[in-house]
């Protein structure tokens, strides 16, 4: 049988996929500055929201970046959380009944979530072109979540070799834009539709100001949405907060994705049970445009078109046209087929 994608996986007991709900990514990162009681905020934030998982970044900062760049140290090392903190984390997520998984930035970290048994596996875009660690998730084989920030189409197919190679059908791939934050005319959502296009689950990792890209994602059809949060703005020597709703906005977000999901409907041109009771005032009638005496023969120019629907359709004109009034009918009257023989 022919290697395919799933088209949809299990996460933690919830279905994510093509034709499923939006599964909704509340991205904490690393905006807890390596506080667990700031973690678990944010927590408590993204299951007040009703997003369907928060997720963190997991690294140790001495193998996630070289000693050359101490700028970058300085700036992540007050970010990083010990293995031990993600434990209690993951916990406290179990108590609050919302899924937890983790980017893992660093092998050793990857290895950690093992333990900690995430029930999908995130690759972070900053791991374009490191095939080794993609081949290394692709194997685990649970369901991976790939972002795809400064990857070219060619590099994004190389990755689902991969996965492909590895026999791992649950994956789902998120455009994304590496910027923080992406000005509106790089964001470029045609290219989840585009991604699509590979067979595998498509969805979108937002990095713009507002929310207002995320749900034009998910009227596209993005089946994952991935959008920052925190609890503190205007942060110097971070821009994740840039890009990040609060408690403000992360549950306006979050409702409004599901009032989308659910307007987009079932994509069959019909009238709705709603519509169908508009008929009776939207739709025109055939009305008399004089007074129409008992016997003549109806004629067109005794004939116009007004609201309300309760008479005959505009439709059956020709069907009008030639027959007499059993009775005679007043100007401005709706004809039924009761005035006609």
């Amino acid at each position: 049988m022919a290697f395919e994608f799933s088209q949809s996986f299990d996460i933690a007991g919830r279905v994510v996929g093509k034709n499923c709900p939006v599964y909704i990514v509340a991205e904490a990162g690393v905006a807890h500055f390596g506080s667990v009681e700031k973690a678990k905020a944010l927590v408590d934030l993204a299951a007040d929201a009703r997003a369907d998982a928060v997720k963190f970044q997991i690294f140790q900062t001495g193998e996630l970046i070289c000693s050359e760049s101490a700028e970058w140290i300085n700036r992540l090392s007050g970010k990083e959380l010990p293995y031990e903190a993600f434990v209690d984390i993951s916990e406290y997520c179990k108590k609050k009944g919302i899924t937890f998984f983790a980017t893992a930035h660093d092998e050793a970290s990857l290895d950690s979530l093992d333990e900690l048994d995430v029930p999908v596996y995130k690759i972070g875009s900053g791991e374009v072109d490191n095939w080794p660690f993609i081949k290394k998730v692709a194997k685990k084989g649970k369901p991976v979540i790939l972002s795809t920030g400064m990857y070219t189409w060619e590099q994004i197919k190389k990755a689902v070799e991969i996965f492909r190679e590895a026999n791992n059908s649950d994956l789902a791939i998120l455009h994304c834009v590496t910027s923080y934050p992406t000005d509106p005319d790089l964001v470029n959502l045609r290219a989840i539709n585009t991604i699509s296009r590979l067979g595998v689950i498509a969805g979108y990792s937002d990095h713009t100001r507002g929310f207002h890209f995320p749900l034009a994602a998910t009227a596209l059809g993005a089946a994952i949405i991935e959008k920052h949060i925190t609890l503190d703005f205007n942060v110097p020597n971070a821009q994740d907060w840039k890009v990040s709703c609060g408690p403000d906005d992360l549950h306006l977000m979050v409702g409004w994705i599901r009032e989308i999901e659910a307007g987009l409907g079932h994509g069959e041109k019909e009238p709705c049970h709603a519509e169908k009771q508009s008929l009776a005032w939207a739709r025109k009638s055939l009305v008399a445009a004089c007074d129409i005496a008992a016997g003549p023969t109806i004629t067109r120019d005794m004939l116009v078109t007004k609201r309300p629907g309760t008479g005959i359709s505009p439709a059956d004109t020709q069907k009008v046209i030639g027959k007499k009034a059993v009775a005679d009918i007043r100007k401005d009257t709706v004809i039924t087929w009761e005035h006609l023989k």
